[in-house]
């Protein structure tokens, strides 16, 4: 990439965040990042218009529950079930067309949180 940092660079990054914000240039800066926030969480970075059921934020428990479910069930099919291609078949099926969506909204989300983070430091 090329990509190459001199010492000035370096004195610069850490005078800028050696500054301190008054209070009015933090609740300012939380008020930008949460609408960021909002905005990559609603967006689909396919460039498809979104319906309304897509626009809905997902609480990152019920996200957690949805995976720890669908791990379990998914793992009790495979142990107990006699016809073991038909439940890996039907594993992939679902993994692909419902588990996907919900993990892209997962990755999506920490992608979002991790950019904030990083303007902090």
């Amino acid at each position: 990439m090329g990509l190459e940092v001199d010492d000035d660079d370096v004195e610069e990054l850490v005078e800028e965040h050696s500054k301190e914000l008054s209070t009015e240039e933090l609740l300012e800066l939380h008020k930008e990042e949460n609408e960021t926030l909002k905005r990559s969480l609603t967006s689909e970075e396919s460039g498809e218009e979104e319906d309304k059921e897509e626009s809905r934020i997902i609480p990152a428990k019920d996200l957690k529950d949805a995976f720890f479910c669908w791990s379990k069930l998914s793992k009790l099919a495979e142990d107990y079930h006699p016809d073991v291609g038909s439940v890996q078949k039907a594993i992939s099926v679902f993994n692909d067309n419902v588990m996907n969506y919900f993990w892209k909204r997962l990755v999506t989300r920490y992608a979002a949180l991790a950019k904030i983070t990083l303007r902090f430091f």
